[in-house]
């Protein structure tokens, strides 16, 4: 399921919106947030970091509502929905370990006090 999602994303009608909507979103984002920095001190590799993230987001909005409203569309599942059946699987699995791990530290801290009362 998740793979017919993936490649509704990738179609490329959706790759080039997104591309445009994240250079226009990105660019006048970039300018409000970091424009000062450009103009000033130059940029450290924080500042690039931040900057692909700025241009990353918009990207990654516009291909996520493009991707959804095909979906509804086509009447197909939502990543929404795939995501919880994920989450849902996995939730199960991490509070089964989570359990393991939580009564094997119990325990290892029970024999820690036993061992400091002798």
């Amino acid at each position: 399921m998740i793979n017919e999602w993936l490649k509704i994303a990738l179609q490329k009608n959706i790759l080039m919106r997104a591309i445009k909507v994240a250079l226009v979103v990105g660019s006048i984002l970039m300018l409000i947030n970091h424009g000062d920095v450009m103009l000033s001190d130059g940029l450290s590799i924080k500042e690039y970091i931040k900057i692909t993230l700025t241009y990353l987001v918009p990207y990654c909005v516009s291909t996520y509502s493009s991707t959804e409203a095909i979906c509804a569309a086509e009447n197909r599942p939502s990543s929404n929905k795939l995501i919880w059946e994920f989450l849902k699987k996995k939730g199960c699995e991490l509070a089964h370990c989570s359990k393991t791990v939580f009564n094997s530290l119990i325990t290892r801290l029970q024999q820690i006090k036993n061992n400091q009362n002798i």
